[in-house]
């Protein structure tokens, strides 16, 4: 094995700092799209300490959805909505401290699609899922900023503590060659 230089120990360490901080931008940007004014917007139609959750077809595809309901289950009872032309958000105000365990949406298909571990205090874009990798690009834009968050940080944390056994590995060969 070829002994690294100064220049090369150097990249190697550098490369998975750059790695790292580019997953990282990934969560901080969805975080940064989940936004303070559109929060404050609903914050403003429910109760004062109250949790929320909103759900909003996009335009191009509210005809398509028409009539498509929602049914947010709680811990203790089930609030149900119903997507239309006119209203394309639907907004359930939720007590102190709950959370969404389930979200069930039946849409005008018939089609039934179940989600867990819905964020709450967000607002949620449903898309009509044309595809088995549309249903999967919604379960993980449900889950929230938060989650995708600490996802991302753990995919980055695991680079970086790979590209530094890496390191180590090649500082140990150079060192008995």
């Amino acid at each position: 094995m070829l002994p690294l230089s100064s220049r090369q120990r150097l990249l190697l360490f550098i490369l998975p700092l750059v790695v790292a901080a580019l997953l990282l931008w990934i969560p901080v940007r969805d975080a940064l799209e989940v936004g303070l004014p559109e929060a404050e917007r609903y914050v403003a139609d429910v109760p004062e300490g109250h949790n929320w959750v909103a759900f909003t077809v996009p335009v191009d595809d509210v005809y398509a959805t028409d009539g498509a309901a929602l049914a947010v289950t709680l811990e203790f009872e089930t609030l149900e909505g119903q997507v239309s032309a006119a209203n394309r958000t639907v907004l359930f105000d939720l007590e102190e401290n709950e959370a969404v365990h389930e979200l069930t949406v039946l849409w005008p298909d018939g089609r039934e699609q179940r989600f867990t571990n819905v964020a709450v205090n967000e607002r949620h874009e449903l898309l009509y899922p044309k595809t088995v990798n549309d249903a999967l690009a919604m379960q993980w834009a449900l889950r929230g900023a938060f989650f995708r968050f600490w996802i991302w940080v753990i995919a980055a944390a695991v680079a970086v503590l790979f590209a530094l056994r890496v390191l180590s590995w090649a500082q140990s060969n150079e060192a008995h060659t």
